[in-house]
């Protein structure tokens, strides 16, 4: 097919940028396709915004250093380890040896002066079990064949969704990219690390007419890591909003089942509290857009870059995941938006490790940001004629 190159309201049907002579086929995927002049400037403005704001703070003392605070030379060492690594290490290395989890996680969060209240500054002891059983190398390969799972899932679903282009397979590669830190112990000791994972897949697999895929590997996800509930929320939400009653149920009972899971572990936990005992100075950590952007850096497989670079890399793969006008891009979007608002408003400086729920899936975006930001451009640039004729 002979490529051309159209003007007006034509450029409508452009549906994604040619690629090894691929031939251009109406883009249905592309929200940003054929929307009105005032909407596609809107969109690049804020995408501008965002940009500049994030660009202007890291001068004078360098943003990163001051927002993220990685544990240092005084922090607890054991097993060639610091900070929370050596702290799980050693809790995965004495219930391994036969010690109970609850009293083995406060007598490790005593002596190294870590808080044991309120009650979810100690972890539930799922990963703690599962690692004391598979030993360091059987944890690593575990975590690892679930980290390829991952991949192989988001893989088959990007090839098989016949309205995306042919490139959007290649967001695997930043996803199986920013999956590195699961091929090391010291990081799948981490629970953010693998509930981040774990996260990634459940949205592989979710599809709204049959949700219970995603639903199982995020009740397991959740007897790791509390925090990803919002995800079953949003995708609960998603169900009432499809009216799918069975599917809303479902949701309903995990929610349930996690809640009487919490509040056994808030008794277990107040069992083994002595009045002494340190307690949380609180998540009030407020680091806002600035903040969400050096955690991001600082846990992604472009660190290697310098942290300013997020101020462009980020905005662009958030607009990419808002281009995706299907279900699963809508669902992706909201979870990065809902963990983004977490590390804004109340991840410490030490708590930059929550951003790996997110870091997984983030950069995919940018997969979709060129074809994003062509359509938006047309767009603005079309005729007020031609711009009324929005889908």
């Amino acid at each position: 097919m002979e490529f051309r190159y159209v003007v007006g309201a034509d450029v409508a049907q452009i549906a994604r940028l040619p690629v090894l002579g691929e031939p251009m086929i109406p883009a249905d995927w592309n929200r940003w396709h054929a929307v009105s002049r005032v909407r596609a400037a809107l969109v690049l403005l804020l995408l501008a915004a965002l940009m500049v704001y994030g660009s202007v703070d890291w001068g004078a003392g360098g943003g990163s250093n001051r927002r993220v605070e990685p544990a240092g030379p005084q922090a607890m060492q054991a097993q060639g380890m610091t900070g929370d690594h050596a702290l799980y290490a050693n809790i995965v290395s004495r219930v391994a040896a036969g010690e109970p989890y609850y009293e083995t996680a406060a007598a490790e969060h005593r002596a190294n002066r870590y808080p044991l209240k309120p009650f979810v500054t100690v972890r539930l002891p799922t990963l703690a079990h599962i690692y004391g059983a598979a030993g360091p190398v059987g944890s690593v390969i575990l975590i690892a064949v679930i980290g390829l799972a991952t991949i192989i899932a988001w893989r088959r679903r990007l090839m098989t969704d016949a309205a995306l282009p042919g490139y959007a397979r290649f967001g695997v590669l930043f996803l199986a990219a920013n999956l590195s830190p699961i091929l090391r112990y010291e990081w799948v000791l981490i629970h953010e690390v693998v509930a981040g994972t774990m996260i990634a897949l459940a949205l592989a697999l979710y599809r709204p007419e049959r949700p219970w895929a995603a639903l199982a590997v995020l009740l397991v996800t959740a007897l790791i890591r509390e925090t990803v509930l919002p995800v079953a929320v949003l995708l609960g939400c998603f169900a009432i909003l499809d009216r799918d009653w069975r599917a809303v149920g479902a949701w309903l009972a995990l929610g349930a089942a996690m809640a009487a899971v919490l509040a056994v572990h808030m008794l277990a936990v107040v069992n083994v509290v002595q009045p002494g005992d340190l307690a949380s100075p609180g998540w009030d950590g407020m680091g806002g857009w600035h903040g969400y952007l050096a955690f991001v850096h600082h846990m992604s497989a472009f660190r290697f870059l310098p942290v300013a670079s997020m101020a462009l890399l980020v905005p662009l793969a958030l607009l990419g995941w808002a281009t995706w006008r299907g279900r699963l891009g809508v669902a992706v979007l909201g979870v990065q938006i809902i963990y983004a608002l977490v590390l804004m408003l109340f991840a410490r400086p030490n708590n930059f490790y929550w951003a790996m729920l997110v870091v997984p899936t983030l950069f995919m975006g940018l997969t979709f940001a060129p074809a994003a930001v062509a359509a938006a451009s047309a767009a603005s640039r079309l005729p007020s004629s031609a711009a009324g004729a929005e889908k």
